[in-house]
């Protein structure tokens, strides 16, 4: 590696993202000048007050988001990214909202999905600004508090303030993803569920693969290979499956597809069991469902069943599309609708169009040099399913925070990254501030 970050400015980043990870900012109820909940304005709060401890100035758009400058001129290089997380569900080794250092690892939820690039980003700003660095341009540090839940903080921000033209954002992979595949949330309706099903429910997120689901079936219902409970008439079923991060289905194991599986079984002559259980929860690909668009720039188009209901006589699936980059939203759903039951009915709930950017611009070449140079490694651009802050410019591209070697542990309990890839990660973001600023 050709440089290393100062010791103190990386243990002072360390000690205040360990401050600011003991803050649940999972989203909760709005109240007065807190859109997102208490603990969101209140990170928001503490980000910023530390960046005007620094010497940067700072701008609280209402607690939508913020964003913190160092540098002048009209032309603004951007970093977007957000303090906002998921919830931290399952059984956690140390707290989720501890920020607890253990054998050379740091834990809590947001370590990775935003907190950490973000603080890692502002100290590298930091870092420049001490050593007398003079940008080309303003640099400017954008933190939303609402990024996982569909994107409001940057909504509001975005009507009040003009966002930068070019940037990155430090929510995705290294080296670099250049393709973003198109997201689409959606609500689909499947009538015809047995009168004997009393309650199906799962899921609290529909970008996080389900790791735990229900159902409520009327008598003793004869049943193997999940947890059953027999109880005041009814029998209770559970499945247990493992999270991930909607966008990588196949990192996870969704405990929904077994419920149908399991239900399938026991009404195999049933329509919308069957549909559910040998399509449209079959796979993550679409294939059962002969849904599974590609293309070359971006690859496979993912789906994740992520959250379920029922709702008089109805199954409500909550489903996370991520379809090609050269596909329209429109396209997917038309498909969609053809290849289901009549009668299925589909309700968007969220969506972001793809992102492509060449690989031969100057943004993409200089991250791409600044990681080769730091890690020895040679790096191509990445197609992912994820979506970043990064579709909020005219041109912007994810840079970090997960290696490839590293374990996928985003929206999934334990979240967690080593000190030593921290401090690499810090070093990136300020070689790449620094060669693009």
């Amino acid at each position: 590696m050709s440089f290393s970050l100062k010791d103190k400015t990386f243990d002072e980043m360390l000690s205040f993202l360990r401050e600011i990870l003991q803050i649940d900012t999972v989203k909760s109820a709005a109240s007065e000048g807190k859109p997102f909940g208490e603990g969101n304005a209140l990170c928001l709060e503490k980000v910023l007050d530390k960046a005007k401890e620094m010497g940067f100035e700072t701008f609280n758009c209402d607690n939508y988001a913020g964003h913190v400058d160092f540098g002048n001129g009209d032309e603004i290089f951007g970093i977007l990214g957000h303090l906002d997380v998921v919830p931290a569900e399952g059984k956690w080794t140390y707290p989720p909202f501890g920020g607890e250092i253990k054998d050379g690892v740091l834990y809590g939820r947001g370590v990775l999905d935003d907190k950490g690039p973000m603080i890692a980003c502002l100290y590298a700003l930091k870092q420049l600004k001490d050593e007398g660095f003079v940008p080309s341009k303003k640099i400017r540090l954008i933190f939303g508090c609402d990024e996982e839940s569909g994107w409001g903080c940057m909504d509001y921000y975005s009507s009040k303030i003009k966002l930068p033209d070019v940037g990155f954002s430090p929510d995705g992979d290294f080296p670099v993803i250049n393709v973003e595949k198109g997201v689409c949330h959606l609500t689909m309706t499947v009538d015809g569920l047995p009168e004997s099903i009393k309650n199906i429910s799962g899921g609290s997120r529909v970008n996080i693969v389900m790791d735990d689901c229900f159902a409520q079936i009327e008598g003793d219902v004869s049943v193997s290979g999940c947890e059953k409970t027999v109880k005041d008439g009814s029998t209770f079923l559970r499945c247990v499956g493992k999270a991930a991060h909607g966008s990588t289905p196949q990192y996870g194991d969704n405990a929904f597809k077994k419920l149908a599986d399991l239900l399938h079984e026991i009404y195999p002559e049933n329509d919308c069991i069957s549909f559910v259980s040998q399509k449209a929860a079959a796979d993550f690909s679409g294939k059962s469902w002969g849904v599974n668009l590609s293309d070359k720039q971006s690859g496979d188009m993912t789906i994740n069943v992520g959250k379920v209901r029922t709702q008089q006589g109805k199954l409500l699936l909550g489903l996370d599309i991520r379809y090609p980059v050269s596909y329209t939203q429109e396209q997917v759903l038309d498909l969609l609708k053809c290849r289901s039951p009549k009668g299925c009915t589909f309700e968007v709930n969220g969506s972001h169009p793809p992102l492509y950017v060449a690989e031969d611009t100057p943004l993409v070449k200089t991250l791409l040099e600044v990681f080769e140079k730091e890690t020895g490694q040679k790096a191509k651009p990445l197609a992912v399913g994820g979506a970043t802050y990064a579709r909020a410019l005219p041109l912007g591209v994810a840079f970090g925070p997960v290696f490839e070697d590293d374990e996928k542990v985003i929206h999934e309990k334990d979240e967690r990254v080593s000190l030593d890839k921290l401090r690499l990660m810090m070093t990136l973001y300020y070689q790449a501030i620094k060669k693009l600023c």
